[in-house]
């Protein structure tokens, strides 16, 4: 319920409102939802019109299933919209098998000081095509938690696993990409001092 007159609706009452039919409460639900959809999807795929395809399939679900939401029952509208969009990028990622990645150039020896920016925009690219060398679960792991700052608790939630499972992922995630910079020579991005 609002918590004072002139509040938003909260997502219950909207999706109730979706569930009859009542498109502007399905834009609503696309203006409050659709970014952070669409902002997980191209983290997760790495191609912006995938990730809009993705998105649109999302919100296409929402409409789909209003009628059975069970606002009491059910886990919270942000965390259903997640696992869809999840699950949908994971689809994705198994159609195409391959992200197009071409195959990672060693970077060249540089000088620090004379080429520092250079090297770090190349360090980011190359941890930018690595990181979709890991599994899907794996991706989805550090999207949630380093760009979508979720709990351990959230995302066990959103990835159906428990908060153990998760930490364990998050942890062979920042190991594989350590190792697989520290195997082009880039070392120290992951030191103690940088976990979260």
């Amino acid at each position: 319920m609002r918590a004072a007159f002139g509040d938003q609706e909260t997502d219950a009452e909207l999706l109730d409102r979706l569930a009859i039919g009542d498109q502007k409460a399905f834009h609503s639900l696309i203006q409050r939802h659709l970014p952070y959809v669409l902002k997980t999807a191209e983290r997760m795929v790495g191609d912006a019109s995938n990730a809009e395809d993705i998105a649109q399939e999302v919100m296409l679900k929402l409409w789909n299933k209003a009628a059975d939401w069970d606002c009491d029952g059910q886990a919270k509208l942000k965390t259903w919209l997640y696992r869809v969009t999840v699950n949908l990028c994971i689809d994705k990622y198994r159609q195409i098998k391959h992200l197009g990645i071409e195959q990672i150039e060693i970077l060249p020896s540089l000088e620090k000081d004379a080429l520092s920016h250079v090297h770090e925009k190349q360090v980011e690219e190359i941890i930018r095509n690595l990181f979709f060398e890991l599994t899907p679960q794996q991706r989805l792991v550090i999207v949630l938690s380093y760009y979508e700052g979720l709990s351990s608790a959230e995302i066990s939630e959103i990835m159906e696993l428990t908060t153990g499972a998760v930490t364990g992922l998050l942890h062979r995630a920042r190991r594989a990409l350590k190792i697989k910079l520290t195997d082009l020579g880039i070392e120290g991005w992951a030191d103690d001092k940088n976990k979260r």
